[in-house]
């Protein structure tokens, strides 16, 4: 009798791979565009704060003054969240790469239990063609001894 085939159980977790994958390969992309944004905001801020010295060298008036403060408030700000939406990004990622890792697994633990299967299944057809050879074998000397 042939064991449960595996192709259906095999299938799905390679599907689940795939679908991990695809989620991981999003939540990057996600990342790189976060990191991209967060990188701006710092350059943005570190231009205000060089226009801020340029302007201080050769004289700035106070209404000037506190609207580079303010701006560079805001864009302190700025920076600050999109830090902390770039950790929670990256922590995403990280919680990705763990389901994806472990869909991988998975799959691997099913395409080595289908191989034990096919190699046991294989054994047992191979004992069955021993016998029956066995058997022909010793119906084949009886009737030549018959004879």
């Amino acid at each position: 009798m042939k064991p449960f085939t595996m192709h259906a159980v095999l299938k799905y977790r390679r599907q689940l791979e795939d679908k991990a994958l695809q989620n991981l390969t999003r939540e990057l992309r996600i990342e790189a565009q976060l990191q991209e944004e967060f990188q701006q905001a710092e350059e943005e801020l570190a231009g205000l704060y060089t226009d801020l010295e340029h302007d201080q060298q050769r004289g700035i008036s106070v209404d000037r003054l506190i609207l580079f403060h303010q701006r560079i408030d805001l864009v302190k700000d700025l920076v600050a969240q999109r830090q902390t939406a770039l950790k929670k990004q990256q922590a995403q990622v990280a919680k990705k790469r763990q389901l994806l890792l472990k869909a991988s697994q998975d799959r691997k633990v099913i395409e080595k239990l289908k191989e034990q299967q096919n190699a046991t299944y294989k054994r047992h057809l191979e004992k069955l063609e021993a016998g029956m050879l066995d058997e022909i074998a010793v119906l084949s000397h009886e009737r030549r001894r018959q004879q």
